[in-house]
């Protein structure tokens, strides 16, 4: 393995090397780690090396497809001399996984959450702020085409002050994972911490404000504990935003997303039904459309990565963006266990 030596300014041999060919390995082969794959395989410049799993069937199908090799292990992963990985395993292993390739310098693309606790995502704060490699937490909403205008809109100021912002993301039960690890909330933190965090970071991005105060009431149902739930959150520039996040919904239901931003210069909103067409109402009455086109982002996250890695610029989606939406989701947990508001720690602001 070629030894990579971390530190301001350092440039390790990788990372110097062919910079017109990035070599890739995935640390999974699941349903997301399927996503990776394709979104690297369409993006110029990039060569899949490798894919691990445990399971190693599951492995093989995926690197056969994408014309990869299959490794036992992600210490081997790490040995096959690739310059970036993307980690796409149970929550409860990234940080291992993640700290120990930033170690050797490799870049990292981490699928949210970053962590399942606070304690683990402090660990991968500290590994990104001293590793050469860059780490991107994969909080692909920022990426999809209908959340990125609507992003667009709001700091172009065609919304005037940002005031309120509600995002519903709601679902079946999954039942796509490996051993049905994201049914078991002690190693997914069921919908709060795995499906509305996709919310709390977009909202908190949108704001450019993180949440000081969360509310939070959840109903236990035959989908698990805290199947369904509603969070209001309170961000330190004084806005507010709502989530409704479940697992509970009837299967034909479907991934359903609908959002609502308002400010004092109009109101914007779209769901995944209309997503071809979004509206705007202005607040002299006027309506505007536009009509996002695209994946639905995980080609653009993949490709920011990439550039971000070829370029040599900040992480699109930092380890202390990604430590904030979780110190959201868990403060959420921590609400509906308690029956009361709670106030988040300060000093982690984005």
């Amino acid at each position: 393995m070629v030894e990579r030596a971390n530190g301001p300014g350092v440039v390790s041999e990788r990372t110097s090397r062919r910079r017109s060919e990035l070599r890739v390995g995935i640390a999974g082969a699941g349903y997301i780690a399927q996503a990776h794959a394709a979104a690297y395989a369409a993006t110029p410049g990039v060569r899949l090396v490798a894919v691990t799993d445990p399971v190693a069937p599951k492995a093989s199908r995926l690197a056969d497809r994408v014309g990869a090799r299959t490794v036992p292990s992600v210490a081997e992963l790490l040995d096959t001399g690739v310059d970036a990985i993307s980690v796409c395993t149970p929550t409860p292993t990234h940080c291992a996984i993640v700290t120990e390739a930033l170690a050797v310098g490799l870049h990292v693309l981490c699928e949210k959450p970053v962590a399942l606790t606070m304690a683990d995502a402090d660990l991968i704060v500290a590994a990104s702020e001293t590793s050469v490699g860059k780490l991107m937490v994969g909080h692909v909403s920022r990426f999809e085409p209908d959340h990125r205008r609507a992003q667009q809109v709001v700091v172009a100021g065609r919304l005037g002050e940002l005031h309120l912002s509600s995002q519903s993301i709601t679902g079946t039960a999954p039942s796509w994972s490996e051993g049905a690890w994201l049914a078991d909330v002690g190693q997914s933190g069921g919908p709060i911490v795995d499906l509305a965090i996709h919310s709390f970071d977009y909202l908190a991005w949108l704001h450019q404000s993180d949440p000081v105060r969360v509310t939070a009431m959840a109903a236990d149902t035959a989908a698990g504990p805290a199947s369904y739930a509603l969070v209001t959150l309170r961000f330190a520039n004084g806005a507010i935003g709502t989530v409704e996040t479940s697992w509970a919904h009837p299967r034909a239901h479907g991934l359903r997303v609908a959002t609502e931003l308002a400010g004092s210069g109009g109101r914007l909103d779209w769901t995944y039904d209309g997503v071809t067409v979004g509206s705007m109402i202005a607040a002299d009455g006027t309506t505007t459309t536009f009509e996002p086109l695209g994946d639905r982002g995980f080609r653009a996250e993949i490709a920011a990565f990439v550039d971000a890695i070829r370029r040599d610029t900040p992480s699109p989606v930092s380890a202390t963006e990604g430590r904030a939406a979780l110190r959201t989701a868990l403060g959420a947990l921590e609400s509906v266990r308690l029956g009361r508001p709670v106030d988040l720690a300060v000093g982690s602001a984005r």
